[in-house]
Parts: structure tokens; sequence; C-alpha cells
């Protein structure tokens, strides 16, 4: 197998769990953000979604950017790091809204009537959209970069 091609293999592979990461991340977020709606309502849309999926799925994708470095070039490996640590975000900003939801029993959190006051920073779904977005435009950048490195040996073209 050519080295294009175990790198064409294991970018691909990358950017696959990456997205498939940010969907089940966006998923949960939306569920998470129905059920928060559903507060105050006579019937509620079902029950808080467990992160244990969405969790689950870093692991495949922290193995392919294993391969991803292997593979090489660094600077490519850097935009799959980079992509880990946005879907982490994304993935720790869920964790905090799903507090914030789980705390707040009688009202939605996401209302626009509902003062929080908090030390920390304040996780809405709104925040958990953006680092949901961000993931996303980082995995544009990771596949953007990796092509403009396909062929490059040692950071220089092959």
């Amino acid at each position: 197998m050519s080295v294009r091609q175990t790198r064409m293999d294991s970018y691909q592979e990358f950017a696959k769990a990456a997205r498939i990461a940010v969907s089940q991340i966006q998923d949960a977020a939306n569920s998470v953000g129905a059920y928060s709606q559903s507060i105050g309502e006579d019937e509620r849309r079902g029950a808080i979604p467990s992160l244990q999926d969405p969790l689950a799925q870093l692991d495949p994708m922290g193995d392919a950017a294993i391969r991803v470095r292997l593979a090489g070039p660094k600077v490519v490996a850097e935009e799959a790091y980079a992509v880990l640590e946005k879907c982490g975000n994304a993935l720790g900003d869920l964790e905090s809204y799903v507090g914030l939801v789980q705390s707040s029993p009688f009202m939605s959190v996401d209302s626009d009537n509902l003062v929080i006051m908090t030390e920390g920073p304040l996780i809405r779904y709104r925040e958990v959209a953006a680092s949901i977005g961000a993931a996303s435009t980082a995995i544009a950048e990771f596949l953007d970069v990796a092509r403009d490195h396909l062929d490059d040996w040692n950071g220089s073209p092959a």
C-alpha cells in the first residue's frame, strides 16, 4: 500500500469518526433542549439522554487520530488534535447543559425570562450549539489541511 493511500485511509477514517461524534453530540443536545422546553408541560417529551454514546465515540476517534499521526505529516496530526479538542469541548459543554437542565425542574433553562446567577460560565443550548459548530468547522479545517499535505514528506512536497 502506498504512503498516499495509507494517509488517505487514515484521514478518511478520522473524519468519519469525528463526524459521527459531532452528530451524536448534536442529537443529544437536541434531546436535552427538547426536554428543557417541555419542562412545565403536563407531559414531558422523554428523558434526558445519557452521554454514554457520545463519550464512547471519542474513543474510536482518538484511535483514528493516532493513525493520522503515524501516517504523517505532523501538521495534519495537529489539526486532528484540534478536532479532538473541539469535540471534547462540545461534549463538556453538553455535560454542563445537562446538569443545568437537571437542576431546574420548574422552568426551561433556555427561557429568556429566567435569570440565573452563577460564578462560572453558564452553558445553555446556544453555547452547546456554538461548540458543536466549532467542532464542525475544525473537521472542515482538518480536511483542508489533510488534502493540502497528502503528498508531503517531512513538511516538503513529495
